[in-house]
């Protein structure tokens, strides 16, 4: 395990009256404990992570002795990785969902024939569902073709004799026969996972104002697959050249909430609106909405990057994704994968041309209506030690010296820490399916990472070349524990 060398960590912290210094020595590394214990144990049992949630939820309530106050700045400088790495801070603190804020428990469930039955009758608008099953006249049809002049081999097969040619041919003609035998005269009508032929998924495809719309449903409660997508056909297997015709910003939002209303999902809000970057499609929006508590987002990760104009990098642009902690630790890795809820939506002039909800869970239960936050002055001192600990490189996985390993360079990374803001993340231990939503810090920066430049090696590693944005810290604001972005514990 490489450990990041501390070369030096001073931080100010200054409001209206006065500025006051804190000179910190290294914390002790546990403040990657708590919640975040469950990252270096691999033997987390039910019991371990019922006791983690009952010591944050004690803690959430204790009672607040005054009205919550932090600075109007964080600041300071660090560096690390023999000077390869270094951070400088000169950020504004700010609390956009105020500072009373809740705490609440919450579990990821399935899909149920309710859910099913509004997405039908929202989305496909009761138009049915047909099941990925060749009728006896598909079948029939296949069959003919199949010995037909105008069948050919596959293309992008390898090469064959003229025998190996009529045996693949007779090989078809058998499979199609075979499958004959059994198909049904009609493709079957899917209402729910009843009926699909699969316990846990639902799949085919509907016809909706004269549109093909495919619809895949899955249950897989503890993997990223409990999901529910719904994709206009031609949307789904686009080239990137079609003209979907142009949708203003607020006419697209007045369709996705209208569709979030529809389908009965009060306790999700608006969280992102952004043109559609999926293939450089234009005049199309992807719409982001994510669960709230009482009225009160839970905001996703947005992570940005800025492309700044070369053209050996395809010229300037930015691109952005938003992260649902949905990753697992390349070694010792999750048992268990949980994404946060989330329903992401494209919408054109045409209408709603992709939709999807991911890890749907259980309404909220809120344990606090407000959280007692660790005083800011403990969450700043927690910081200036562990900005340099937690920030390795461009991803918490591998520190630069390990990436370089890899790839036969020498690079640097520049972090300019601009924003410290106090929201809310769902956190969980390790292994659990038990989640419990809280106030966090999210230390934003913008990281430039770079090879030193008789490398070379690829355009966009240039110094000023591409400028990624994305929390780099995020802090418990209850009992001030490390949690990892991607993670979510």
């Amino acid at each position: 395990e490489i450990m990041p060398s501390l070369v030096g960590s001073e931080m100010c912290i200054r409001d209206r009256k006065k500025p006051m210094r804190l000179l910190t020595a290294a914390l002790a590394l546990t403040m990657l404990s708590g919640c975040g214990a469950a990252r270096t144990n691999t033997e987390n049992t039910a019991t371990e992570t019922s006791v983690n949630q009952a010591m944050l939820l004690e803690k959430s309530g204790q009672p607040q002795s005054q009205d919550y106050t932090f600075p109007e700045e964080f600041t300071g400088d660090w560096t690390a990785q023999e000077g390869r790495l270094t951070i400088h801070a000169d950020a504004e603190v700010v609390a956009d969902l105020g500072t009373v804020l809740p705490t609440a428990t919450v579990t990821p469930r399935e899909f149920t024939q309710e859910d099913v039955d509004k997405l039908f009758s929202v989305l496909l608008k009761n138009n049915p569902l047909y099941g990925y099953v060749l009728t006896k006249q598909e079948c029939q049809e296949h069959i003919d073709y199949t010995k037909s002049d105008q069948w050919r081999s596959e293309t992008d097969g390898p090469t064959r004799t003229p025998e190996q040619v009529e045996q693949r041919r007779q090989e078809l003609i058998d499979y199609y026969t075979e499958l004959m035998a059994s198909a049904p005269e009609e493709k079957p009508i899917i209402h729910g996972f009843a009926d699909s032929g699969e316990p846990d998924e639902i799949s085919g495809t509907a016809t909706v104002d004269e549109k093909e719309y495919e619809v895949s449903i899955q249950n897989d409660v503890g993997s990223s697959w409990t999901v529910a997508v719904i994709q206009r056909h031609e949307y789904k297997y686009r080239s990137g050249e079609e003209d979907w015709g142009e949708i203003s910003k607020e006419d697209a939002v007045a369709l996705g909430n209208a569709l979030i209303e529809e389908l009965g999902l009060d306790n999700m809000v608006l969280d992102g609106v952004e043109p559609d970057n999926q293939g450089g499609i234009k005049g199309t929006w992807q719409l982001y909405y994510v669960p709230s508590v009482n009225g009160i987002p839970i905001p996703s990760i947005r992570e940005e990057n800025v492309r700044t104009g070369s053209e050996k990098f395809g010229g300037s642009g930015t691109e952005y994704q938003y992260w649902t902690y949905s990753a697992s630790e390349e070694s010792n890795a999750d048992t268990v994968s949980w994404q946060m809820e989330h329903v992401s939506m494209v919408v054109g002039k045409e209408g709603l041309l992709s939709f999807g909800w991911y890890s749907p869970s259980s309404e909220p239960i809120v344990q606090e209506t407000q959280t007692a936050l660790m005083p800011f002055d403990e969450i700043a001192a927690i910081a200036d030690t562990m900005l340099p600990v937690v920030v390795i490189g461009p991803s918490e996985a591998k520190s630069l010296a390990e990436i370089d390993k890899i790839n036969g360079v020498k690079s640097y990374m520049d972090v300019d820490i601009t924003k410290v803001s106090l929201s809310l993340m769902r956190v969980r231990d390790k292994g659990s399916l038990q989640g419990t939503i809280v106030p966090v810090w999210y230390f934003w920066g913008t990281y430039d990472w770079y090879e030193q430049e008789e490398y070379d090696t690829q355009p966009y590693m240039k110094k000023g070349e591409s400028l990624t944005t994305a929390p780099m810290l995020t802090l418990n604001a209850v009992d001030g524990n490390v949690v990892s972005r991607e993670l979510g514990y």
